[in-house]
């Protein structure tokens, strides 16, 4: 749903005079949203619709849109392989009218909250929890050696979509379980790194923006999709990812549309076989960076 925001914003860069209205079960996220959304609660499917001159139906299927290439010159070309800019890139052809925006077109969401350099947040949620998942005891290792690379008065939150009975807290973080994903944007706020299995809730955090504008640098980590696809394209967001995930990325694969079984590569499909020291490092780089 949030990477779909691509297609909203190019649809909102074509017809700027729009009054676009979101109506879904997540309003009150779509109230923080940087997009002037007019928010609607449903039950239903998440829908962002607009009155324009004309009548254009947009659908936001994943395994549809490939991999744009912008040629530069005679020696370079642009890859655009981020899902949000897929769905954009999209809309323009079939409009068939140039788009301003050249990368990166998802909205932010305002988090709130002081930045906490030492704070860190690791996004636990996912939806195959056997294929998918870092695992508490990942985590807890990620923390471990951070401590020990600088020390320092580290924070450290588990953040899952669970209930706190059925999620062991691992020693040293801090367990939070089950907000709701517009009060998960100002436990992102503060912290100064987020990290987190490759699910909704860490591209939230890659598109969490404080009010001074500044947002926290996100590692995902990818062991069944394309790292290069299931991203915001924002700056700060980053990725580690499985040689399956690697595989996928280069050759523009997709395990649901072209039926590939992920198992089959065993450990190099399995998202628990990453060290947790190579995340941890990785992690120190983009901190010293920012």
């Amino acid at each position: 749903m949030l990477l779909a925001l691509g297609a909203v914003t190019a649809f909102m860069d074509a017809f700027p005079a729009g009054s676009p209205t979101y109506r879904g079960p997540r309003p009150e996220l779509f109230a923080r949203c940087h997009l002037p959304l007019r928010t609607v609660r449903d039950l239903g499917a998440s829908i962002v619709s607009a009155e324009g001159p004309g009548q254009y139906t947009f659908n936001a299927v994943p395994e549809r849109p490939p991999t744009w290439l912008d040629r530069r010159d005679d020696d370079l070309l642009e890859v655009h392989a981020a899902l949000p800019m897929r769905y954009y890139l999209e809309v323009e052809q079939c409009l068939g009218r140039e788009l301003p925006r050249a990368s990166a077109p998802l909205p932010t969401f305002t988090g709130t909250g002081a930045l906490d350099p030492w704070h860190v947040v690791f996004v636990a949620a996912t939806s195959m929890p056997d294929r998918k998942d870092f695992g508490p005891d990942g985590f807890e290792e990620v923390a471990q050696y951070l401590a020990d690379a600088r020390p320092g008065p580290w924070r450290f939150t588990l953040l899952t979509g669970n209930d706190a009975s059925s999620t062991r807290a691992p020693t040293g973080l801090e367990l939070v379980a089950g907000l709701d994903a517009a009060d998960c944007l100002d436990v992102f706020a503060t912290a100064g790194l987020v990290i987190g299995n490759d699910t909704g809730l860490t591209h939230l955090a890659a598109l969490t923006e404080r009010a001074d504008g500044t947002s926290p640098q996100v590692i995902g980590l990818y062991g069944r999709h394309p790292h290069t696809k299931w991203t915001t394209g924002r700056s700060n967001h980053h990725g580690v990812a499985t040689p399956f995930s690697q595989m996928l990325a280069q050759a523009d694969r997709c395990p649901v549309r072209d039926q590939l079984d992920d198992t089959v590569w065993g450990n190099a499909s399995d998202l628990r076989q990453v060290p947790p020291a190579t995340v941890a490092r990785f992690a120190l780089q983009k901190l010293a960076g920012r």
